[in-house]
């Protein structure tokens, strides 16, 4: 096949997911938020805000883009309003990339939050680390963005949530039944490390499903990812940018997160 001259990609260059350090896998998924929408746009917009920064990193010396090889796999082909076939489409499409590459670090971009159990029900880590405004142990609701945690800590996966500043009150009785840690102590790998957006101050992060005042700064969340990073992490993911706008706050910091994360590596 000719080469395009004057075409080009997401990531340049970009490497068959055989040969790949990191694979990227967009999940446009925004069915259950309906009071807010726009989750769907997140892919795209998070791969145009890492197409146009510079991801040369300063204060750590690193370039993930030009250290690692990257394959983006384009987005799960969801079905809007229907859960049950997007989860399982979605954990086929997990599987097959580690069937294909079992070395590959994935990296997912949502989307609304429930998109991230499937994820987890596929991978199988032992622990999940969620960045958050909101516990989302809500009980009683089916499968929704603010129920998702409910489910995974039915599962059996041990649970840590950071930045939380936001629940009912029947989220805190589940967050004592389940043992739901608050730190970074003693976790068990290997772990995967979800970053809903809102856990950063709304100063930082202001196009999320559901801002919250009193937030994480991104010094306060790069350190975490680092520290998380110590031990054995098998994915991650970004999910709640709520926006329709190219190069909007929200999907840049996100993007920023994913550097910060493939720096560790």
């Amino acid at each position: 096949m000719t080469d395009l001259l004057f075409a080009s990609k997401s990531f340049v260059p970009e490497y068959p997911l055989a040969e790949a350090d990191v694979c990227f896998l967009g999940v446009p998924f925004d069915s259950t938020a309906s009071s807010v929408g726009n989750q769907r746009f997140g892919p795209v917009l998070v791969r145009q805000a890492l197409k146009n920064m510079i991801t040369y990193m300063p204060g750590r010396k690193r370039n993930p883009f030009r250290e690692k090889k990257v394959c983006d796999l384009g987005d799960v082909d969801v079905v809007f309003g229907d859960y049950g076939e997007t989860a399982r489409r979605i954990k086929d499409t997990v599987k097959s990339i580690r069937n294909a590459n079992a070395g590959v670090f994935p990296v997912f971009i949502g989307g609304e939050h429930l998109a991230t159990l499937p994820i987890v029900e596929a991978l199988k880590p032992r622990t999940i680390v969620q960045l958050d405004a909101h516990r989302d142990l809500v009980s009683g609701s089916g499968y929704a963005h603010n129920t998702w945690v409910y489910f995974a800590a039915n599962r059996g996966f041990n649970l840590v949530q950071i930045g939380v500043r936001c629940w009912q009150e029947e989220e805190g009785r589940w967050c004592k039944k389940f043992r739901v840690k608050k730190d970074l102590k003693e976790i068990k790998d290997p772990v995967y490390i979800t970053i809903d957006m809102d856990v950063f101050d709304p100063a930082y992060a202001p196009d999320t499903g559901f801002q919250e005042p009193g937030g994480l700064s991104p010094k306060d969340v790069f350190k975490i990812i680092d520290r998380v990073f110590m031990h054995k992490v098998v994915g991650m993911d970004v999910m709640e940018i709520a926006s329709d706008r190219f190069n909007n706050p929200t999907s840049s910091l996100a993007a920023r997160v994913i550097l910060r994360a493939l720096s560790n590596l």
